[in-house]
């Protein structure tokens, strides 16, 4: 692409940056004097007509959005918009300018004056944005760069840039990952695909904090039981524009300012009021949008309180058991209190996954599934191959045997960035067919592969091999989709039970009931969340969901490499059927554990190929067998469930005082407990388990201890 001249005018110079949608170049704009320019390329993943269509009309729709924007001083002007050779391209003016990344460091705090004009100069073009119906979705210091020639700050990578790109990637691939926006400045509800204009409020909200604290948003504690930063004790501004940017930055965005011109308000009022004063004005304690809600009159506006009803005398025994009962009223909300911070900090997180491990042990094999078959590489043949992995000129031969056979798909899950010669020119032909997937890896970075594809292989046949691991080393998630620099990639297994669905006609679509999540036929895969379960502030990026094993060690019929080198294996072990190719043997450091290693003897570990053959057999069994996924309750329904074991503790003291008696209640609430945990999970449901168990047992010794004297009868 560098030196080729686009449109008969524009030519590209030096590659800036590659994303999600294509790449970025700096260029030259041969007719307007020789001027720097930047020209963003975006790659269609079709090219039939039908898709082209869609795609030009998605583009001409966004451009328009993109050159009203391009006016304001403050935003890249947009030059040009063209189609050449069925790829599509913008022109934005090159800024001359650094980004604010370079300016916020950890020993190089913005003062509170600075931090003001800051937030002022970026909300005056938010106003702008905003009242084109405009929303940017990705505000952070690098998309803030400084102008060499007037100081001002310019905002850029609009949002709308990076919707086409993703929708020109894939109509089926791109519905169902994260939203756009980047970790630590993306709030909650933009991250679930419903973005507000307060939702930029956040994110400038956060990047101000890092400039004043010299820390970075993923790095900020955040309060266990409102989800809200803490923050203050890391800056040293005033308190009034400490308000400003708490209700910037609120987890729920009705509790934030709804427009930038309602900041810019509060801003004002920083300059009428000493910000020593124990009394701020309301705009800064409370957002203008929340003084005027329904209940805002009464609930935020002092009012006169009427005092209580003297109530009749009663006797003596009603006021004791009245007391007793708001005590154990008292410490139910107190023990629940004390096990909602103890899950927000993830302190229950290890037992709950521990008690779903030895669910998951209980459940039946269901024993191998007749659609796969496991093509293995085991110790006995790299013996006979003397070598430490199959040569490019084996694994050639062995995918060139199994397709004499007619497989549906097959999918080689073993690295070929590098040759294993002989035979790497022959391996790349074999992957050339239509019917091969091969794998990457995406790894921690952000911008490159840990380990590339091999060299040829279209995206439409690439799928990465990662597993998102517990911290306690154990693969319980499944990962559907995962990005790397903005790009948005398959997991291997879902890309090998994709092209088997395809074959019947089915498609990766995205759900009219929910929208953003993915449904293949009838089948929604509803995407697993940080607080899911027993999970507590997992890292639930990208779109993951439950795995489902099918079978603690063998989910579907294994032959051997050589068996398959050598041509021993009958044509109905292969035909019409997922076959995946990978190693099990010890030396290739290809194994994990999995819910069933602490139940077996000598701490069994899955090889890597098998676990994705498991995925690989939830989702055909999801769609084709109506084999229902895993589910789980959503946080306040978690809450009551808790809550009311717990009150159930509190109710069996206040009925039962007899320590054989409350001991028998006690192990009858909790095998009444355990048995609705595991009822609920053989029908693929995770509630908590260990949680409501200890708070059942700890709110009964508080009040044992608490209260051991307060009379229940008199004689």
């Amino acid at each position: 692409m560098l030196d080729s001249l686009l449109k008969e005018r524009y030519k590209l110079v030096s590659l800036l940056g590659t994303g999600g949608f294509g790449q970025t170049y700096l260029a030259i704009d041969r007719v307007n004097h020789d001027q720097n320019c930047v020209v963003k390329q975006l790659k269609p993943a079709k090219t039939d007509d039908q898709f082209l269509l869609i795609a030009r009309r998605l583009f001409d729709t966004e451009v328009k959005a993109l050159v009203q924007l391009g006016q304001h001083p403050q935003i890249p002007s947009f030059l040009d918009f063209f189609e050449e050779a069925g790829e599509f391209y913008l022109v934005q003016e090159l800024i001359d300018g650094h980004p604010l990344t370079q300016e916020f460091l950890p020993d190089r705090r913005l003062s509170e004056a600075g931090a003001i004009d800051l937030l002022q100069d970026v909300l005056g073009i938010l106003t702008f944005v905003h009242a084109q119906q405009v929303i940017h979705r990705d505000i952070k210091p690098s998309n803030l760069l400084r102008r060499h020639t007037d100081g001002r700050i310019v905002l850029i990578d609009f949002g709308a840039v990076k919707e086409i790109g993703t929708q020109l990637f894939s109509e089926a691939e791109q519905k169902f990952t994260v939203g756009i926006g980047t970790q630590g400045y993306t709030p909650s509800e933009q991250l679930a695909g419903r973005p507000r204009y307060c939702s930029d409020l956040y994110a400038l909200g956060v990047t101000v904090i890092q400039a004043i604290t010299g820390i970075g948003p993923t790095q900020l504690p955040v309060d266990p039981d409102t989800g809200e930063l803490v923050w203050h004790t890391h800056a040293a501004v005033g308190l009034g524009f400490k308000r400003v940017l708490d209700n910037m930055v609120r987890y729920h965005f009705s509790q934030r300012y709804q427009s930038a011109q309602e900041v810019l308000q509060a801003l004002d009022h920083l300059h009428d009021h000493t910000l020593e004063s124990t009394i701020l004005p309301s705009a800064l304690v409370v957002p203008p949008s929340l003084l005027h809600h329904p209940i805002g009159d009464q609930s935020l506006v002092d009012s006169p309180v009427d005092p209580p009803q003297a109530a009749e005398p009663p006797q003596r025994l009603r006021v004791h058991q009245r007391r007793r009962l708001w005590q154990i009223g008292c410490i139910v909300v107190a023990v629940t209190g004390l096990l909602t911070a103890a899950r927000q900090v993830g302190w229950l997180q290890a037992p709950e996954l521990a008690l779903y491990d030895q669910l998951t042990r209980l459940q039946p094999d269901r024993g191998v599934d007749p659609r796969l078959l496991v093509v293995e590489i085991t110790e006995a043949d790299l013996q006979a191959l003397q070598r430490g992995t199959p040569s490019d000129q084996d694994v050639a031969q062995v995918i060139r045997t199994l397709q004499q056979h007619q497989p549906r798909v097959i999918g080689l899950d073993l690295h070929r960035d590098l040759p294993q010669e002989p035979g790497h020119q022959a391996l790349l032909q074999q992957l050339q067919a239509e019917n091969v997937v091969a794998i990457m890896k995406l790894g921690n970075e952000q911008q490159v592969f840990d380990i590339p594809p091999p060299k040829g292989v279209p995206p439409e046949r690439l799928g990465f091999n990662d597993f998102p691991i517990d911290p306690d080393g154990v693969v319980r998630r499944n990962l559907l989709y995962g990005t790397l620099a903005e790009q948005t990639f398959m997991s291997f297994g879902l890309r090998l039970a994709t092209k088997y669905l395809a074959a019947d006609q089915i498609k990766p679509l995205e759900s009219e009931s929910y929208p953003g999540v993915m449904q293949l036929d009838q089948t929604i895969f509803m995407p697993l969340e940080q607080n899911s379960g027993g999970y507590q502030r997992v890292d639930a990026a990208g779109y993951q969901i439950l795995l489902n094993y099918r079978s603690p060690r063998q989910p579907a019929q294994q032959v051997s490499f050589l068996e398959v080198l050598q041509n021993r294996i009958a044509p109905d072990q292969v035909k019409d059927k997922v076959v995946l190719i990978g190693t099990t043997a010890p030396s290739g450091k290809d194994l994990f554990y999995t819910p069933f290693s602490s139940g077996s003897r000598g701490q069994y570990l899955m090889p890597g190929v098998v676990i994705h053959a498991q995925m690989v057999s939830q989702v055909l069994s999801a769609v084709l067998d109506q084999q229902p996924l895993r589910w789980w309750w959503a946080d306040h329904l978690e809450w009551l469930w808790m809550s009311g074991w717990v009150l159930m503790g509190g109710g069996l003291v206040w009925f039962v005082r007899h320590p054989i008696g409350l001991s028998l209640g006690t192990i009858g609430l909790l095998v009444g407990l355990g048995a609705t945990v595991w009822i609920v999970f053989a029908n693929q449901g995770w509630l908590p388990g260990v949680t409501p168990a200890i708070g059942l047992v700890l709110t009964e010794a508080i009040v044992l201890v608490c209260l051991p004297r307060f009379p229940i009868s008199e004689k």
